[in-house]
C-alpha cells in the first residue's frame, strides 16, 4: 500500500473516533512545506492581514501593525521566534486542496488551516481549549503538545487529533514547521 493511502486510512481513523486523542502518521505532499521567506516576502499575505507572531506575552498580534511594507515585516520577524500564517488554505492551492480532503474525511462543514514556523524553545500560547476538533501536524522538526496528564511528542509527519475543548499547549523543542486545522463540523 502506497503512503499516501495509508496516511488517508490512518486520518480515517481518527475521524472515526472523534472523542479521543490520537497520534498517527500521515505523509502529506511534500508541496505543503513551504518556504518561509517566499511566505513572509508575499505582499498578498502582508496586505490581507494574514501574518502574526507570538511573543513572551503569549498573545497573538497583528504584524500590520507593527510593520509597514513586506521588507518592513521581513526584517521585523528575524526577532521573532514563533510566527502564524492565518488561513493559508485561502491563499494556496495546495492547501486548499488538502484542506477540501480533510473537509470530506472528517465530515466537517468547514476546516481551516494555520501554519507555524517555530524556533527551539518558542514562547507558544498558554494551557487552552478550542471549540473545534484541531488537527496538528508536524511538517518539519518537533513540537510537543502538553495536555493535563500527559504530552504528545511530534517529529515530521506526525499528527495528534485533539477533541474539541481539550485543553492543550505546545511546546517546541528543535525549530518546527507546523500545521494547526480547525475541524468543524
Amino acid at each position: 500500500m502506497n503512503d499516501f493511502k495509508h496516511s488517508i486510512l490512518t486520518l480515517m481513523h481518527a475521524a472515526a473516533d472523534s472523542r479521543k486523542i490520537i497520534k498517527v502518521q500521515y505523509v502529506p505532499d511534500q508541496s505543503l512545506l513551504l518556504s518561509y521567506d517566499e511566505l513572509i516576502m508575499n505582499p498578498f499575505l502582508f496586505e490581507s492581514e494574514s501574518i502574526f507572531f507570538i511573543d513572551e506575552s503569549r498573545q497573538s498580534s497583528l504584524v500590520n501593525s507593527s510593520c509597514n511594507s513586506v521588507s518592513e515585516t521581513y526584517l521585523f520577524l528575524q526577532n521573532k521566534s514563533l510566527i502564524k500564517i492565518n488561513n493559508i488554505e485561502t491563499y494556496n492551492r495546495t492547501y486548499l486542496k488538502f484542506c477540501d480532503t480533510l473537509k470530506t474525511i472528517f465530515k466537517a462543514t468547514k476546516i481551516d488551516c494555520h501554519l507555524y514556523f517555530g524556533k527551539k524553545n518558542a514562547p507558544s500560547f498558554n494551557f487552552h481549549k478550542d471549540s473545534m476538533a484541531v488537527l496538528i501536524g508536524c511538517l518539519e522538526g518537533k513540537k510537543d503538545i502538553k495536555f493535563k496528564k500527559r504530552s504528545v511528542s511530534l517529529e515530521t509527519n506526525d499528527w495528534v487529533y485533539i477533541p474539541v475543548n481539550t485543553n492543550h499547549k505546545a511546546q517546541y523543542p528543535t525549530d518546527s514547521v507546523t500545521l494547526s486545522i480547525g475541524i468543524y463540523k
